[in-house]
């Protein structure tokens, strides 16, 4: 099986979004899954991994990296709108915004936060994603993490990986 690799620039469909994470879901990690309202289409997402490190090279430890998985049922194209976000520990939140458009079953996912884990304390890595087929429905994972804190000053960017 070939493995295709789609990187795709947050530059592109950046979002950034400053905001308050009282009404997230704070759990150690997590799975949702997203039906629609006439069962024709199921939405897994399932967060597998964030840790930060220094992913960009910068010699700062700043960076952080998410993994996640998206499944998908019942149709034989699936269109969604995928929003990872970061938020540290002082509130600030960092959304991107993506349009994934598949035939495969399961996309493997890698989202890039390149110098945003500047803060020491917990971090909340989450995915929403809201799929239009079968009518607007929507569902968050989040999970949490602890970078020891970090260094470097340059501007937050964020890219994800989308690979088969």
């Amino acid at each position: 099986m070939r493995t295709r690799t789609f990187a795709i620039g947050a530059l592109l469909t950046f979002v950034m979004m400053v905001g308050s994470i009282s009404a997230l879901p704070v759990v150690t990690a997590s799975t949702v899954t997203v039906q629609s309202t006439n069962d024709q289409v199921t939405i897994k997402v399932q967060i597998l991994d964030a840790y930060y490190t220094d992913a960009d090279g910068d010699g700062n430890e700043d960076d952080v990296i998410a993994y996640f998985d998206l499944s998908f049922e019942g149709n034989a194209r699936y269109n969604i709108d995928v929003y990872p976000s970061l938020t540290l520990p002082s509130g600030s939140e960092y959304t991107y915004a993506y349009v994934i458009n598949t035939r495969l079953s399961i996309v493997h996912c890698t989202m890039y936060f390149y110098n945003h884990a500047l803060e020491s304390g917990d971090y909340i890595f989450s995915v929403q994603v809201v799929s239009y087929i079968g009518g607007v429905v929507s569902g968050t994972a989040s999970y949490v993490f602890d970078p020891p804190g970090g260094s470097g000053d340059a501007d937050p960017a964020g890219v994800l990986v989308v690979t088969e």
